[in-house]
């Protein structure tokens, strides 16, 4: 039981009515018949509030989130009494890694009557996580108690990465829902690296596009139209080590990268080619390479609740394990937060890698850094830490044009760059016919 602002009035005027007894000694008989009324009164008001029938309760929760998306709850209270008004203030017993907005609701049932109300959710960390029981404070009919009781059941839900771009892109057609995500897909007529398909001349077609002996036998020009390989596979390595406990904005740099690998895989479904992944910290998981668009569910629940550790990794481990596993020409992409320090490692890892297949290298760097270089510099601290930062993004790309020269392929970008770049990278190798 919770004293309700009518308990504090009630208690407010006693003591003024003591004040005014002890000014006052002809009235201070008074008083005593006046708090035995209040407590008369504050008895029989608890046990009014104790009698009611609490509410029921279902919660209408999605069975995922998505993680940094806003998503909407619902609660609806039912009150199963025959003749009592339930007025309730409701609190819901979200997870401490949501935000929530809309929160707490006042409502008033009446007999036989049930209320929807709603509010809002923003996870901030992946993981299984439980909406505990809610939380309702009944107020009792003089206004001078809150009863507290929870009503409902737990709900458990997960929280996945962020695929909003990818449900952004299914809105679109297929042609328009790369370039929707800043990423360049151009089919060019006649020209790929799998035939297609035989087809008429159209204006733009090249001379060599051509198909002389179709054209000879049916009389009119005949194109040869080619496609991008189908049936490759991508395997994606995700550093889960100290380096991604970085943070940019709201999201760690291992969120950025799970976001970044899902946009990348899913137009890899999408262009026929397999995806698999293996994280590392700690300890190593693998999905291996799997077709068809629905990988992307077996992704999300691969990686859904993988968190980033304070550790180092492990590069030259890593590689070894995915060249015994992955026996079949791939394109590796290491997703991570690569310093100088860490160059001997990973240029031994990629240089195991590239004896069977191609490797992409993309490095998250702090958007401090860029912003550090862009502060005007007036003292002597401010020079030390340009120089600093100078120094060390000079050593970084040092590292990375040595694996440049090696032949791996390095994309160097901000958390929000990120998406596009490996996808981008990706189609720029499939029209290469470079896997």
């Amino acid at each position: 039981m919770i004293p309700g602002r009518g308990l504090l009035l009630l208690a407010g005027t006693l003591l003024a009515a003591g004040l005014v007894g002890a000014l006052l000694p002809a009235l201070a008989p008074l008083w005593p018949w006046m708090a035995a009324g209040a407590a008369f009164i504050g008895i029989v008001d608890a046990a009014l509030v104790w009698r009611l029938t609490p509410p029921r309760c279902e919660r209408q929760v999605p069975g995922s989130l998505s993680l940094a998306t806003w998503a909407s709850v619902g609660i609806e209270l039912s009150n199963d009494s025959e003749s009592q008004t339930i007025v309730a203030q409701v609190y819901d017993h979200h997870p401490a890694t949501v935000i929530a907005r809309g929160l707490p609701q006042n409502v008033r049932i009446a007999p036989g009557r049930f209320a929807l109300l709603s509010y809002e959710v923003r996870p901030v960390e992946r993981g299984p996580m439980s909406f505990e029981r809610c939380e309702c404070r009944l107020r009792s009919p003089l206004r001078l108690w809150w009863r507290r009781v929870r009503v409902g059941e737990a709900t458990p839900v997960r929280t996945y990465p962020n695929y909003s771009a990818i449900s952004k892109l299914l809105a679109y057609e297929v042609d328009n829902r790369i370039q929707a995500a800043g990423l360049r897909l151009s089919r060019r007529r006649g020209e790929g690296i799998e035939f297609h398909q035989l087809r008429d001349y159209r204006d733009g077609d090249g001379i060599s596009s051509i198909d002389w002996k179709a054209t000879a036998r049916v009389s009119r020009l005949i194109t040869r139209e080619y496609q991008e390989e189908r049936d490759q596979q991508v395997v994606f390595l995700l550093d889960a080590g100290r380096r991604m406990l970085a943070q940019d904005d709201e999201l760690g740099h291992f969120d950025h990268a799970l976001n970044g690998m899902l946009l990348m895989s899913f137009v890899a479904l999408r262009q026929g080619d397999s995806v698999g992944v293996m994280t590392i910290a700690d300890k190593r998981t693998w999905l291996p390479p799997k077709k068809g668009i629905g990988t992307i569910n077996s992704l999300l629940n691969h990686v859904y609740d993988v968190q980033p550790k304070p550790i180092d990794v492990d590069y030259i481990g890593a590689a070894t394990d995915i060249a015994t596993r992955q026996r079949r020409r791939s394109l590796i992409v290491i997703l991570t937060n690569a310093r100088e320090e860490d160059s001997h490692d990973l240029r031994t890892a990629t240089s195991l890698l590239r004896r069977r297949h191609l490797v992409i290298v993309a490095s998250l760097r702090e958007q401090i850094l860029d912003q550090a270089l862009e502060q005007p510099v007036n003292e002597f601290n401010e020079a030390l830490r340009y120089a600093a930062t100078s120094r060390y993004l000079g050593l970084r790309r040092e590292s990375q044009n040595i694996l440049r020269s090696q032949g791996v392929y390095v994309e160097d970008c901000l958390c929000h760059e990120l998406p596009a770049a490996i996808t981008n990278r990706y189609l720029a190798i499939k029209r290469a016919g470079a896997l």
